[in-house]
């Protein structure tokens, strides 16, 4: 399987606001929201489009990195990209040979993720995974 986008992720102020206008507009139907990016100091919903996701997420305490980018950027906007790669190991060296940090890693039994730092990037936070199977 070749590098493919597997989620965009979006950080809005008013998560309920701003899914109900995605959900409406774009007949989506019903988000899952994760608990789990609670640890993140966030709330989330997630939308399936196909066999990729649209996440909006909304910072739930003022540290959170969500928090701080809408305040830099003066409102709602892009948070996130993840891509799935084949290679998660060398995606990993590739990164590490740019001098790319890592802000987030996670290996679990059907998951390796890492988060880049968003400067070293020029942007938004970059995720690169791979899901087993």
């Amino acid at each position: 399987m070749p590098t493919r986008l597997r989620q965009a992720v979006i950080a809005a102020r008013d998560l309920d606001a701003v899914v109900a206008a995605l959900h409406d507009s774009l007949d989506l139907g019903e988000p899952f929201n994760d608990p789990a990016v609670a640890m993140f100091g966030l709330r989330n919903a997630v939308f399936a489009i196909g066999d990729t996701f649209l996440e909006v997420v909304s910072p739930t305490t003022e540290d959170a990195s969500a928090a701080r980018l809408l305040n830099r950027r003066g409102g709602d906007c892009g948070y996130m990209v993840m891509f799935q790669v084949p290679d998660f190991e060398a995606a990993r060296a590739r990164a590490h040979e740019q001098s790319i940090r890592e802000v987030f890693d996670v290996d679990l039994d059907d998951m390796s993720e890492i988060h880049l730092h968003p400067a070293d990037i020029g942007g938004a936070i970059v995720a690169i995974s791979t899901p087993t199977p």
